[in-house]
């Protein structure tokens, strides 16, 4: 179990530097089930890569990953604290 969840949290990180976007962020909600601050490190990464001066004001990739994290850590949260098993 433990090394799926390295290979899903090392392929995110791959693919950001050589798959498109949709499938990054496929793979980083994936990894969130796993680890659920993983949307926003993968978006952090994705906007340091792809920084250019001039572009945007906001790293819209690091808010959107922020969004999700914090969506995936209430969901983690909640069935966590669910009494239902």
């Amino acid at each position: 179990m433990n090394l799926r969840n390295g290979i899903l949290t090392v392929s995110a990180f791959v693919s950001a530097a050589i798959l498109p976007w949709p499938a990054t962020a496929l793979l980083a909600l994936a990894a969130s089930f796993v680890e659920p601050l993983m949307p926003f490190s993968i978006g952090l990464f994705m906007d340091a890569l792809y920084y250019a001066p001039g572009i945007g004001t906001w790293p819209t990739a690091t808010l959107y990953g922020l969004v999700f994290s914090v969506i995936a850590v209430f969901v983690r949260h909640q069935l966590r604290s669910s009494i239902i098993r």
